[in-house]
């Protein structure tokens, strides 16, 4: 997990490193990314919520078929959230290329492609 310490660049020996100015800037940009898809992902899970309250909830009490429409909706809102941890899990792979990475990056694409296409 990133920190806002690992963000700030630091100083070796009284001069100042380029690369771990690098280091600093990608993990910054990495924690923005990571952020807004946390963000997206709760913002539009506490929309779902208070829509289901208001309008399938009746229906559920009814008898009615949930509201397919909702979690359509929902399902677009966690494709969109999860561009956003590619976008962070791709500037990590490019700072630290292991197998690991590689490995979970292609997990998250996979998982990606196949809830954009479900939900087409």
């Amino acid at each position: 997990m990133l920190s806002l310490e690992s963000c700030v660049p630091t100083l070796k020996r009284g001069k100042f490193n380029e690369m771990t100015f690098l280091d600093s800037m990608l993990d910054g940009i990495t924690l923005v990314f990571e952020a807004s898809g946390v963000f997206i992902l709760l913002i539009s899970a506490i929309g779902a919520l208070l829509q289901w309250a208001r309008k399938a909830l009746p229906n559920v009490l009814t008898g009615d078929k949930p509201n397919l429409e909702l979690r359509l909706v929902f399902g677009h809102h966690i494709v969109f959230a999860l561009e956003f941890f590619i976008a962070a899990d791709l500037i990590m792979t490019i700072r630290e290329p292991t197998f690991q990475e590689l490995g979970r990056l292609t997990i998250i694409v996979v998982i990606r492609t196949v809830l954009h296409y479900s939900l087409r």
